[in-house]
């Protein structure tokens, strides 16, 4: 009988554990972004491009130390009213705290691809790029704040027929996200 009650509560508590950490371990983030992307230039003569707008992320944790984010941007160049850039970036990531609740920090890599139009002219920009974060996760809220540096070659070609100029791209993004 003692062997029973010992087992069945055993049970029990490995019931009642795993069901707490499932509900603690969140995998899928769902969020707004406000996002912006600077393009600056060595050239004097060459003005930097500044653009600011909104876009949607979605993020997949693998495990606590594994996940994929995809962000789909429209933005708009805050200088010229007509110059607007849509595109998405894809980062794989590593590092603590994306299933949990607390603190998270990662670096990771990833593409990003986009579409720059200005009054009917289309240009297409993409490449390679690095990118990291902070962040914390609340029980069904995440905060996230995120920087990407991005190859800059095409940004620079565009550029070549104009002048010849060396560029730093940089991206970053704050996300709000609702955690299931």
């Amino acid at each position: 009988m003692k062997a029973q009650l010992l087992s069945t509560f055993f049970a029990l508590g490995t019931i009642f554990s795993t069901a707490t950490e499932a509900d603690t371990n969140k995998n899928i983030n769902i969020g707004l972004a406000g996002y912006a992307l600077t393009i600056a230039y060595d050239d004097v003569f060459t003005a930097d491009d500044d653009y600011s707008g909104t876009g949607i992320s979605a993020l997949y944790a693998i495990s606590n130390n594994v996940a994929f984010r995809g962000t789909w941007y429209s933005i708009e160049h805050d200088d010229l009213p007509g110059l607007d850039n849509t595109g998405y970036d894809i980062v794989a990531y590593w590092g603590k705290g994306f299933t949990r609740h607390g603190f998270k920090a990662y670096i990771g890599g990833g593409f990003f691809r986009e579409t720059q139009e200005f009054f009917g002219f289309k240009d297409n920009f993409s490449g390679l790029q690095i990118n990291g974060g902070i962040g914390y996760n609340w029980d069904v809220i995440s905060l996230d704040l995120t920087l990407g540096i991005r190859d800059p070659s095409d940004y620079e070609e565009f550029l070549s027929d104009f002048a010849t100029v060396d560029a730093v791209a940089v991206s970053s993004s704050l996300i709000l996200s609702a955690r299931f």
